[in-house]
């Protein structure tokens, strides 16, 4: 799935129709108040338009525009200071120059773990669920539920974390429309609060989507490898051997995954908040309304 210019299209339209309909009331409001507080509501409400409208432009320019480095530039550079093992995450990221081939990347690649892990888990239950209804082999069903359970806790929360990771990088790839929304909610009292986390949180996963995707390449593909995720019918022998082998181990490694998804993401929550109050007292302050 590549990037649609209708998005981006929906998005500039969505932001002129509520800009339009903000600037001929603030026109309205100006040119025939009753009060001078009233026209100078209108005044403010047109100065809101004009701010909204500079602040789409330098936030597409920075994050969507095709052929900005900026963001992938950032990127590149949070993720060379964050180890993995011997080397660094940066070295998981592909070399992407353009912001929507990165956010592409990160979207694709967080969606083929998450097919692949419940995939496997769920091929896994299919095979212990065949052995169950044959009597001679229902003694090895029960022994690989029971020695695997905790193989089993640990892929039931990796495959929460995969549905976040997919969900937070398939809003990312959708802030071609979503951006211009967010922005266009600022510019209305009503509901400014309401836009201005929006585009904060826009900004935060625009870089943590692509961040938790190349953390789940580095840290999913052995353990996948190991437990024979993708030949599992192919050879059911060998690879439940391998479950029964590798499964602890490859358990631990999947719980240090969780473990850290969950804090980046309570870490992501309160960075989004915390920019959130930022854009908040500042656009009280350039939008008085």
């Amino acid at each position: 799935m590549s990037a649609s210019p209708s998005l981006g299209i929906l998005g500039v339209g969505l932001f002129g129709s509520i800009a339009a309909s903000v600037l001929i009331h603030g026109f309205v409001k100006y040119l025939h108040g009753p009060t001078p507080e009233v026209r100078r509501e209108g005044v403010d409400e047109v100065l809101d338009v004009v701010v909204g409208s500079v602040m789409l432009g330098t936030l597409y320019a920075l994050l969507l525009a095709p052929g900005s480095s900026f963001l992938p530039w950032l990127t590149h550079e949070i993720a060379s200071a964050i180890p993995v093992g011997s080397t660094t995450l940066a070295n998981y990221l592909p070399s992407a120059g353009d912001p929507q081939a990165l956010l592409r990347w990160g979207y694709l690649t967080a969606f083929r773990y998450f097919n692949e892990t419940t995939g496997f888990y769920a091929t896994f239950w299919g095979t212990v669920l065949t052995l169950n209804l044959v009597p001679v082999t229902s003694p090895l069903s029960w022994y690989l539920q029971q020695s695997t359970w905790y193989l089993q806790t640990m892929i039931t929360y990796t495959i929460i974390n995969l549905g976040f990771i997919y969900a937070l990088n398939l809003i990312a790839y959708n802030a071609w429309w979503l951006l211009p929304l967010g922005i266009g909610l600022v510019i209305v009292r009503q509901t400014r609060s309401l836009g201005t986390f929006i585009v904060a949180f826009l900004i935060i996963v625009a870089v943590l989507g692509p961040l938790l995707s190349a953390y789940t390449v580095a840290s999913l593909s052995k353990p996948l490898a190991q437990l024979g995720a993708s030949n599992l019918w192919s050879d059911v022998t060998g690879s439940l051997k391998l479950i029964i082998d590798q499964g602890y181990s490859q358990a631990l490694v999947m719980q240090t995954f969780d473990v850290t998804v969950d804090v980046a993401l309570a870490m992501a929550l309160a960075a989004s908040y915390g920019l959130y109050r930022v854009f908040d007292e500042a656009i009280i302050d350039v939008l008085p309304l």
